[in-house]
């Protein structure tokens, strides 16, 4: 799905992250480790830190109270204390000596990845429900990252560790391959048509649960594309709230919105929930025409790639293949964690594309977007065909996190999780995008 979504919408390709390198990581050890000893929990801590690039901090740091500040794994484990990825026990200690279980490792790996026990449908897989570990450790297993028939009890050896944490942050070459061809099949396509189911969560930040409710939505979208220039797009939502001003909790008014965007204007009927009577509005917009133009010859410039910078960004892993519909799909799993916003947007949206998009405007949008958000973590799995390499179906979730404060101001909300799982994809002549004649009617809008 970011495949597509890259491709056919930003013009540029996926990049993915190089495996790290096996001896960097035992490196972390002031002697060479026995490879076959117990991992502990100070030791792999270590590891994971130097696997996932966390910033440690230099000199002596006190993480824990039975963890020597002037060890050398105490840097790294204040580093996952600091994330909320290590968080001890009931007594304040963190037992750095203690060997470490499968289920400890991976539940450490998935929040450093941004997940810490997701507010949606908990993930099936071989740890029971009830289990304290269930929804990560089985996210990683359906994942391809954790063996069903691995014993979640059981301690992790160095070596084990190692061999972990370099499939985690790395990427399956198999899975790269796939998803590079796929990049250049959705190049060539002209017309695109997806429909989606989203399932939204907003919860707010603790403490200002009586201020703000907990929104839960459900919604589908089906979005039109003809490059470069045309889209057509149809949502529908409904919403509930509990807690906070609306103690009692209650569904909300359904929403309905249908957007165009053609020759350079944006035309969007708007439906008001109280009244049920809609109406139709147009403003002009950045031509999305020229954008894809450049965005196009910005990526065949660049040789079609995306700068070293963002590959750490992407991982992929291949899960195995399918029949669906009569196609032989490969099913590839990925995920990724984005901490710096503002840095990533700059690497991901060539220069060439800025002034098209608002220039000073747009570069001030994106400061403000790193200031706003604390991090974005996404996973999910692509169905790709093995005829074409284009998209069949697909499901991604994302975990938008806020930050604590912004302009001054606390933010009362802590984060915003979806869930898109795209059933249908069409490509090519099929797709029509007609703009309705009362929508040429609607009033001029100022531009924002």
């Amino acid at each position: 799905m970011l495949v597509l979504l890259f491709s056919v919408c930003a013009g540029a390709s996926l990049a993915f992250a190089r495996p790290p390198d096996r001896g960097e990581l035992l490196g972390v050890f002031p002697q060479a480790p026995d490879l076959n000893e117990p991992v502990t929990r100070g030791a792999f801590g270590a590891m994971l830190a130097k696997a996932a690039n966390l910033v440690v901090a230099s000199g002596e740091v006190y993480p824990g109270k039975d963890v020597d500040p002037g060890s050398w794994y105490a840097p790294a484990l204040a580093a996952l204390e600091e994330r909320g990825i290590v968080a001890g026990y009931p007594d304040g200690s963190l037992r750095p000596g203690q060997p470490v279980t499968g289920a400890e490792a991976a539940v450490m790996v998935a929040r450093t990845l941004g997940l810490f026990g997701t507010t949606g449908q908990p993930e099936a897989g071989p740890l029971r429900p009830d289990h304290w570990a269930s929804s990560l450790y089985n996210w990683l297993v359906n994942q391809g990252l954790v063996s069903a028939r691995s014993d979640p009890e059981g301690k992790l050896t160095v070596g084990e560790a190692a061999d972990f944490l370099a499939r985690v942050f790395g990427s399956d070459p198999r899975a790269v391959d796939i998803v590079e061809k796929s990049r250049r099949a959705q190049a060539d396509v002209k017309a695109v048509r997806l429909k989606s189911n989203i399932d939204m969560v907003m919860r707010p930040r603790a403490g200002m649960a009586d201020r703000v409710p907990v929104l839960q939505g459900t919604g589908q979208m089906t979005v039109e594309m003809i490059l470069p220039g045309t889209m057509h797009q149809v949502g529908r939502w409904r919403f509930e709230a509990t807690g906070g001003p609306a103690a009692e909790g209650g569904r909300l008014p359904e929403l309905e919105m249908e957007q165009y965007w053609v020759g350079g204007k944006m035309y969007m009927k708007m439906t008001d929930p109280a009244t049920g009577k809609t109406e139709w509005i147009k403003s002009a917009v950045p031509d999305l025409e020229a954008l894809m133009k450049e965005s196009l010859k910005a990526s065949k410039m660049g040789g079609g790639g995306i700068p070293e910078e963002l590959k750490p960004y992407f991982h992929y892993q291949l899960l195995g293949t399918a029949e669906k519909n009569g196609h032989r799909v490969f099913e590839i799993g990925y995920y990724g964690r984005i901490d710096d916003l503002t840095t990533f947007l700059q690497l991901a949206v060539p220069e060439s594309l800025r002034g098209t998009l608002g220039g000073p405007e747009f570069e001030r949008a994106l400061r403000e977007a790193g200031q706003l958000v604390k991090s974005i973590s996404y996973w999910g799995r692509d169905c790709i065909r093995a005829d074409d390499y284009l998209l069949h179906d697909g499901e991604l979730k994302i975990v938008l996190s806020f930050a604590d404060r912004f302009q001054g101001e606390a933010m009362p909300v802590e984060l915003i999780e979806m869930r898109m799982r795209v059933e249908e994809c069409a490509y090519g002549d099929q797709i029509k995008i007609e703009l309705p004649p009362e929508a040429l009617q609607a009033r001029e809008m100022p531009q924002p």
